[in-house]
């Protein structure tokens, strides 16, 4: 399966980025940077990807994540990741990224931290 990318509001201010499919070097990963482009230039401030439909991760998926979080950061937003048990959540627990990102179980609990 492609990536399929959804971005919605919950409340005034948090964007939710629902991302589901593959999360793997190429192109179709590629729009995950383009869409944090937007949102920082957009000027938003509280945004939370939910990886919880991401049946498959890699290297690059993981890199974009960490890339998307920066860019966030550096236009004065935050970034909170959702990944609920499974293959994306062992690997970015594997990686030692879930020491650098805000990952949460429930969007729930990363609209709390975001």
């Amino acid at each position: 399966m492609l990536l399929d990318i959804q971005e919605s509001q919950i409340g005034s201010d948090i964007t939710l980025v629902s991302v589901t499919g593959k999360l793997a070097l190429g192109r179709e990963s590629q729009r995950i940077e383009t869409l944090s482009e937007e949102l920082a230039k957009r000027g938003a401030r509280r945004v939370i990807f939910d990886l919880s439909g991401v049946d498959y991760i890699d290297s690059a998926g993981i890199g974009m994540l960490a890339l998307s979080t920066g860019k966030l950061k550096e236009a004065g937003g935050s970034l909170a990741l959702v990944a609920p048990e499974g293959r994306v959540l062992q690997l970015l627990t594997l990686t030692q990224m879930t020491a650098v990102l805000k990952v949460c179980a429930t969007v729930a609990a990363a609209m709390e931290v975001v």
